[in-house]
């Protein structure tokens, strides 16, 4: 059965409510679902099978967390897009959730829970769907990655003084990397969707030669059109995964600059912590910039 993910992460298509096509129900079915929602404690009465059935979120459905409108205000699909994401709206969402597991348990037949833990119990493993992968930088990246630096402005507060140049090309970037990579001690990485396009890169560096315990992240941009929907976040949860898997560091840090607000609450978003301010002159000016670090 295919998963159809709704905005808060429930599973429709295992719900026994969903009556969307294929997914149609019969009257017995819908009849037995309402009297299942009354013992759990969803109705207090047996509903009617037109009350019951359900043909999916719309935004003009009553819902107690605006799930769905709220998605439709932010340009989303799913909770788990979002930049906010986790609010403190869909956890609660998730907590009132969990708190019907006990009562499931003990009213529902074995078959009925696992039905219902899939359609129900699993928002937060549905809204952690990876939209994108990582795997090892690849030179014709490089002029993809150099499209989306679109002002000098962006070229700085995306790459500080990595490059100092621009417009920047595919070959700046290969040019650049291409000595770091031999060290041994530079990881460029690429992000891609579920269809193989580019959609984000960052490197992760060894600072010091004689120190495996701690890394930064460097240069971590997504395609700009993804900006604000989460993509910054998951590129980010991605890095701080290959990290603990591949390398034996157990401290990554990184620099934003106090002109880059976005980017910084969404390193903030990931449980990066800021550690120390300095000033870095730029071919722009003098900007601020603040160190961040996090313990893995």
């Amino acid at each position: 059965m295919r998963a159809v993910i709704a905005a808060c992460g429930n599973d429709c298509a295992a719900c026994p409510r969903y009556t969307a096509h294929p997914y149609e129900k019969t009257d017995e079915e819908l009849h037995h679902t309402a009297e299942l929602w009354m013992k759990i404690g969803y109705r207090d009465h047996i509903v009617s099978n037109e009350e019951i059935a359900c043909y999916g979120c719309k935004p003009e459905n009553w819902c107690r967390y605006r799930v769905i409108k709220c998605c439709e205000d932010h340009g989303i699909k799913i909770c788990g897009e979002c930049s906010e994401y986790p609010c403190n709206n869909i956890k609660e969402c998730f907590e009132v959730t969990k708190s019907f597991e006990p009562i499931c348990r003990q009213v529902c037949t074995d078959d009925e829970y696992k039905r219902l833990e899939k359609a129900f119990f699993e928002k937060e493993k549905n809204l952690r769907h990876r939209r994108m992968a990582l795997r090892d930088f690849k030179k014709e990246d490089a002029q993809i990655i150099a499209g989306w630096l679109r002002s000098e402005e962006e070229l700085y507060k995306w790459s500080a003084d990595r490059f100092n140049k621009y417009p920047l090309s595919g070959n700046d970037i290969n040019e650049n990397y291409a000595p770091q990579i031999e060290t041994g001690r530079f990881y460029p990485l690429t992000a891609v969707d579920d269809n193989g396009d580019v959609s984000g890169h960052f490197i992760i560096r060894y600072p010091r030669d004689d120190d495996d315990s701690s890394v930064r992240f460097g240069f971590v941009i997504v395609n700009p059109a993804m900006r604000g929907k989460g993509y910054g976040k998951e590129l980010l949860q991605l890095g701080i995964e290959y990290v603990k898997e591949h390398l034996s560091a157990r401290r990554i840090d990184l620099g934003v600059f106090e002109n880059n607000e976005s980017a910084r609450h969404c390193y903030e978003s990931v449980g990066f912590a800021e550690y120390a301010r300095r000033e870095c002159r730029m071919p722009m000016g003098t900007w601020n910039c603040t160190d961040m670090e996090m313990f893995i």
